[in-house]
């Protein structure tokens, strides 16, 4: 009988020193920080988003200055397609497209590369976006500046950009119809009435 309570009480003193050693270990892995993602990286699952296509910079035509290939691919992942485009020269230019789903603010992104450089960028979201009245269009004055525009209208249904060239363009009904903006040095030099693909 002393035997067994000895062999007891032998076991037991095993296993308290074994859950004393486990609760060190937890308690000192307790204290190395966690690597848990920001929410924002949570919900930023495609890569793509309007912060990081602002901060995709074109090259001019001269292919001075710009964002290379690589920096974008880094920035925005592996586009879900990639296209032959001819140029205005007649040279033959990569168009990549980054796509969020249906629900998403963003429909796509996408750039123009050439010679591995971004030769123009832009972007649609979908027709969902805020609508913007005719008349808040009509009495842009020319030469308003582009950031001004942006500021008092909001994000355009669609914008590209190309060597120091921006087009925008704003929904204004439900039926479709929309006005196309150009901008050259960030000046509005045209206002055009449009109809978009339905």
């Amino acid at each position: 009988m002393k035997k067994v309570i000895k062999i007891m009480l032998t076991a037991f003193t095993c296993l308290l020193i074994l859950s004393a050693c486990g609760k060190k270990q937890q308690t000192s892995e307790n204290k190395k920080p966690l690597n848990v993602p920001s929410l924002a990286s949570a919900f930023d699952t495609s890569g793509i988003s309007l912060q990081k296509y602002n901060g995709i910079k074109v090259t001019s035509n001269q292919l001075k200055g710009g964002d290379s290939k690589a920096k974008v691919m880094k920035s925005l992942g592996k586009p879900i397609r990639t296209s032959d485009t001819k140029l205005t020269n007649n040279q033959t230019a990569k168009e990549y497209t980054w796509q969020l789903g249906n629900d998403a603010k963003i429909k796509y992104i996408f750039a123009i590369v050439y010679k591995d450089k971004i030769l123009s960028k832009g972007y649609q979201q979908n027709t969902s976006s805020k609508i913007v009245k005719k008349q808040q269009i009509i009495k842009l004055s020319k030469n308003s500046n582009y950031k001004d525009v942006i500021n008092e209208l909001g994000s355009p249904l669609a914008e590209e950009i190309s060597d120091g060239v921006q087009f925008l363009t704003y929904q204004t009904d439900k039926n479709g119809n929309a006005y196309n903006l150009t901008f050259k040095d960030n000046k509005l030099s045209n206002k055009m009435a449009s109809q978009l693909n339905k």
